[in-house]
């Protein structure tokens, strides 16, 4: 499993829908098991979801996928770009 970000931007002042995570999932492959929105995130919302796929590779393009899907089914989500889709680089230090 694999856990890749989606950062996204407005092209305006326009807020997420409060329906992102149920937007994506009703239009999502199988694959996708978790969606964790992250509307704090700064200087835009991220939006995480977790797929189980084969690979790294895999897992990005299948999350651009999951957004390209949602955006043509959902137009409150017509004002959203996905800038990129990419696993996380998480430091973990060794003690």
């Amino acid at each position: 499993m694999y856990l890749v970000h989606l950062a996204i931007v407005p092209s305006g002042d326009v807020p997420l829908p409060a329906e992102i995570k149920q937007m994506l999932e009703a239009t999502a492959p199988d694959v996708l098991e978790h969606v964790s929105v992250h509307r704090q995130a700064r200087p835009h919302p991220v939006i995480g979801l977790f797929l189980r796929v084969a690979s790294l590779n895999e897992a990005e393009t299948t999350a651009e996928q999951v957004w390209i899907l949602a955006a043509a089914a959902c137009p409150q989500l017509a004002e959203w770009c996905l800038r990129r889709a990419e696993a996380p680089l998480l430091l973990h230090e060794l003690e």
